[in-house]
C-alpha cells in the first residue's frame, strides 16, 4: 500500500451502496482515479463537502494493488466554485463540463501534468469571468482539442471552392455534404470560428440556436476522432437552461 499526495479536480459522483459513493478525480500526479466516500452528512465527514464536481483539491489518497478504489487519507480545498450557485449561466455550462470530463478524462489512463495544468487554469478563469460566459464552453472544447492530439488541420483556403462543404470526419473540403459535413456558410466561417480564444471569445456574438448547433458539432468531431468518447446525458438539460447563457 502506497500514499499519494496530489493536486485533483473533482470530476463526477456516483452512488455506489446506501453507505459509500465512488467520487471521480482527475489527479496531476497520477491521472484519473476514483475513490470510495462515506456517504453520511454528520459534521466529522467533511471531505464529502469538499469533493462537489468542478471543485479542486488537495488529496492523499491510499493507494493498493489489491483494490480498484482508492480511500481518502486527507483532503483540503484549493478553488471551490462559488459561481455556480450565483450565475445561471454557470450553473448551466457546470452541469455539462463536468459530465464532459469525466467522460473524456476516464478514458485517459496516465498522467499528464500539461493537461491538468490548462483544466485547472481555465475552471480557475471561468469562475471568475464576468465576459463571453456564454461561449465559454465552446472555447474550453476547441481549445482543448490539441492536449489530445485532434485538433483539426484546416486545408488551404486556396483548395476550397464556392460552396465546398468540410467533413469533420475526413478534415478536407467536399464539393458536396455529406455526413458530419458542415454546411457551405458554416464552412465559411470555421476559420474564423477556430481562432477563437478566452481572450476574444466574447466578441462572438452566437444565439442560443448557434450555439447548440456549434456545441453539437463539436461534440461530434469529439466522438468522431475519440471512439471511446460517448453521448452525453446532460444535453437536454443544458439546452433547457440555455436560456439564461444569453448574454456575453
Amino acid at each position: 500500500m502506497g500514499y499519494t499526495t496530489t493536486p485533483a479536480l473533482v470530476l463526477h459522483r456516483t452512488r455506489y451502496s446506501d453507505r459509500y459513493s465512488i467520487v471521480h478525480l482527475y489527479s496531476r500526479e497520477i491521472g484519473y482515479v476514483g475513490t470510495l466516500v462515506p456517504e453520511t452528512s454528520s459534521r466529522k465527514n467533511a471531505v464529502r463537502e469538499h469533493l462537489r464536481p468542478l471543485s479542486e483539491v488537495e488529496i492523499t489518497l491510499s493507494l493498493s494493488p489489491q483494490r480498484d478504489l482508492a480511500r481518502i487519507q486527507e483532503v483540503h480545498s484549493l478553488h471551490p466554485r462559488h459561481a455556480v450557485h450565483t450565475d445561471p449561466a454557470k450553473g448551466a455550462q457546470a452541469i455539462f463540463l463536468s459530465e464532459f470530463l469525466y467522460r473524456i478524462l476516464s478514458t485517459t489512463q496516465t498522467p499528464d501534468d500539461e493537461l491538468y495544468d490548462y483544466i485547472s487554469s481555465s475552471l480557475i478563469l471561468w469562475e471568475g469571468l464576468s465576459r463571453g460566459v456564454a461561449n465559454f464552453h465552446l472555447c474550453f472544447l476547441l481549445t482543448l482539442l490539441p492536449y489530445f492530439g485532434i485538433a483539426p488541420d484546416l486545408p488551404n483556403e486556396e483548395a476550397r471552392g464556392c460552396g465546398y462543404c468540410f467533413s469533420l470526419q475526413e478534415q478536407c473540403y467536399l464539393p458536396q455534404r455529406e455526413a458530419y459535413c458542415l454546411s457551405p456558410e458554416e464552412t465559411q466561417h470555421l476559420p474564423l470560428f477556430l481562432r477563437m480564444s478566452y481572450d476574444t471569445m466574447h466578441g462572438f456574438a452566437y444565439s442560443r440556436q448557434q450555439r447548440g448547433v456549434i456545441l453539437d458539432y463539436l461534440l461530434a468531431y469529439y466522438r468522431l476522432h475519440l471512439h471511446s468518447f460517448p453521448q452525453l446525458k446532460c444535453l437536454p438539460i443544458l439546452r433547457q437552461l440555455g436560456q439564461s447563457a444569453e448574454r456575453n
